[in-house]
């Protein structure tokens, strides 16, 4: 039972590194209807930017500011130079501008690769929280534990912030209706941007996370996950918010518990079985799209 709630904990943490990166799918998504394959490279960006505040002495607190501002800024650059241009032109379609997105996403690696010249660099996670605590006879790992505690404040921020300010209810109608939004005299404009800035944001968070943990970060490190993060969305239903952090969660708690008792390899294609056994039984996901305006 102890092993087990080990197992647990470390599982719902994994899974909410997977929500953060879904939730950054998921607002690109209900926003512009953009499936958006450099999301990854925003994560590798961030990780780099925090690992880089953390080299030079900083603060664990202001190197992963740091990170995400990185992050955010990345993803800003692509939507205004990439997105936006693309989505003006009447004859682009979405597959167009999924194949932009892989395109600037293999621009971006080969510039981070020749930039640490294909080399794996070290995190130093020293900042961050080490050693265990005991809970009820239980002990847990202080990373895991403050990784998850940040991630769900961090999900609850955002969740307030979508339901309760003036942009989060912006951004919620533009996701509804463009057309409504305009005439309701919301700037879309500004909508995308502050999606894309809170995409990259939380997925360079997302990344500082998994480099703590690793303690490396390469070129790579966002390549796999991207899989991942796309059948988190999947299973918890494209466009959802709440989907997204249910669909997360699930894979995390299931990837490790199936390490755990199972194997690795069945770990390790987990995701895709429930991504095609979710697509065959519910192709819209557990829950539906419209809790990405209403949620």
């Amino acid at each position: 039972m102890t092993y087990f709630a080990q197992q647990l904990v470390n599982g719902v943490a994994l899974g909410a590194v997977f929500a953060l990166l879904a939730l950054g799918v998921t607002l690109i998504w209900g926003v512009l209807d953009v499936l958006n394959f450099s999301h990854a490279q925003f994560m590798t960006w961030g990780t780099f930017g925090t690992a880089f505040g953390i080299s030079r002495g900083l603060p664990v607190i202001v190197a992963v500011v740091i990170g995400m501002a990185t992050g955010a800024l990345l993803a800003v650059v692509v939507e205004e130079l990439v997105i936006t241009p693309l989505k003006r032109r009447a004859a682009v379609d979405a597959a167009s501008i999924v194949v932009a997105t892989i395109g600037v996403a293999l621009l971006l690696e080969t510039a981070i690769k020749s930039l640490t010249h294909s080399e794996l660099r070290g995190f130093q996670s020293s900042g961050f929280p080490s050693g265990s605590i005991s809970v009820a006879g239980v002990s847990i790992g202080q990373l895991p534990l403050a990784i998850l505690v940040t991630s769900l404040l961090v999900m609850a921020a955002l969740g307030l912030w979508l339901g309760y300010t003036r942009r989060g209810r912006e951004l919620r109608t533009v996701a509804s209706s463009r057309e409504i939004a305009e005439l309701l005299g919301i700037n879309s404009r500004t909508s995308y941007v502050i999606a894309f800035a809170v995409s990259g944001a939380l997925a360079a968070l997302a990344g500082t996370f998994v480099g703590a943990q690793t303690a490396v970060v390469s070129y790579s490190s966002g390549d796999g996950l991207l899989l991942i993060t796309f059948a988190a969305v999947v299973v918890g239903g494209m466009g959802s918010v709440p989907g997204a952090v249910l669909g997360g969660m699930i894979l995390g708690v299931g990837q490790v518990l199936t390490a755990a008792y199972v194997s690795d390899s069945v770990a390790n294609v987990l995701a895709f079985l429930l991504m095609v056994l979710v697509l065959l039984v519910r192709p819209s996901g557990l829950l539906r799209r419209q809790a990405v305006s209403r949620a």
